[in-house]
């Protein structure tokens, strides 16, 4: 009886383990390869991502690639399943991409489209950054990738879009930068962690919105710090390059009151005229539902305002761009996915012969052409010995 018992508990505890031990393994499919699949696959997997059956595209793209390694196709394959990451979207399938994408250019970064890759992975950083006040991980991160793109890819036809893109991360993160120097002046009245936020600005972002706010924050931190030299030397700057600030009277009087010359603005940067500045309403959007980035709401290959003929035609041209020694693409002859997909050699030969030097077309075993009698010292040198086998060689 207690064997009984023993034997049950055994298997209730075995069950439960399978139920609750390991995570689910994903969908795997297996099928014989045959010539042209890889390509009917491909457009099956892009056309389920574009019409939002991600997880099937998937499936279909990862079924592909394991079957068919050798497809010319395989490098867009891969891409799509980053794109089909980007496209589902929220935070989970974006740091999914990444990882996509950050393999992607490891194992081809010589390609023609590893510089639009690294924008994106910049892109999915900048669809989850946060108001000026908030956390700047994904800021800081957006900066980062994009730094690294400019450098690696100097001349990318990306670059305008790259340049802009910098502009709004990192006048999100001199205003984060502003925002918590104030804090600390205002609040905290800490004059040395006020200066060391505005010296991250002026050091870091001189195309910053309100750097003028900056240099007068950095200039009254220094002050109460008893450095009125650095202090002048910040208002002299504001006064002379920034002729429409509100912070320029303050400035002109504090020069006065330390005794200092007042400097006459820069008559070029008289002549630009005012900046345009944010409006009340835009900014309190910006405070409350967090900075607006415009970024691209395509992928790298699979854009979904475009058909699925227009998406595997594009990646095909891609994919036909690739270096010698790569994937070599199949031709009508044979195919990479076929079991006999030998290469031919050019000259066409159907058997490989071997010619001696000195030898001429009469040492041959063959009869020429016009002549009904074959040469009897090459007849004689050729006949095989007796009970030896013919070896047939490979057409």
């Amino acid at each position: 009886m207690k064997a009984v018992k023993y034997s049950v508990l055994i298997s209730a505890l075995v069950l439960s383990m399978a139920a609750c031990g390991g995570k689910a393994k994903q969908q795997v499919t297996l099928e014989e390869a045959k010539a042209g699949r890889d390509q009917e696959l491909f457009r099956e997997g892009v056309n389920a991502i574009r019409k939002g059956r991600f997880e099937q595209g998937r499936i279909l793209l990862n079924t592909m690639i394991n079957t068919y390694s050798d497809s010319p196709m395989t490098r867009m394959a891969k891409l799509s399943i980053a794109d089909s990451f980007y496209l589902e979207g929220g935070s989970k399938s974006l740091a999914q991409a990444e990882v996509e994408y950050r393999d992607w250019v490891q194992f081809f970064p010589d390609d023609a489209l590893a510089d639009d890759v690294m924008l994106k992975m910049a892109e999915i950083h900048l669809r989850q950054v946060m108001a000026a006040d908030r956390d700047t991980t994904h800021a800081k991160l957006a900066e980062r990738q994009l730094k690294e793109m400019l450098r690696r890819y100097p001349g990318t036809d990306k670059k305008d879009d790259a340049e802009g893109l910098m502009a709004e991360v990192q006048e999100i993160l001199a205003q984060h930068e502003l925002t918590v120097g104030k804090f600390y002046y205002e609040i905290r009245e800490s004059a040395q962690a006020a200066q060391m936020r505005t010296e991250e600005i002026l050091n870091k972002y001189p195309n910053f919105s309100r750097f003028d706010e900056a240099l007068f924050l950095h200039a009254r931190s220094m002050a109460d710090q008893e450095d009125t030299e650095t202090a002048s030397q910040d208002l002299t700057r504001l006064v002379t390059n920034y002729p429409f600030s509100e912070f320029r009277p303050k400035a002109e009087e504090l020069l006065k009151r330390w005794k200092k010359p007042v400097p006459e603005p820069d008559p070029a940067k008289v002549s630009e005229g005012a900046p345009e500045g944010k409006g009340l309403p835009s900014r309190m959007l910006g405070f409350v539902f967090g900075p607006k980035i415009d970024t691209s709401g395509k992928g790298v290959i699979i854009d979904r305002e475009l058909n699925t003929d227009q998406i595997v035609a594009r990646a095909q041209e891609m994919a036909g761009t690739a270096k010698s020694g790569e994937a070599v693409t199949p031709g009508a002859a044979t195919t990479s996915n076929s079991p006999d997909a030998r290469p031919r050699r050019a000259t066409g030969a159907a058997q490989d012969v071997e010619v001696k030097a000195g030898s001429s077309a009469t040492d041959k075993d063959q009869t020429a052409p016009g002549n009904s009698k074959p040469n009897k010292k090459t007849k004689d040198k050729k006949k095989p010995d007796e009970g030896t086998s013919k070896v047939l060689r490979n057409p």
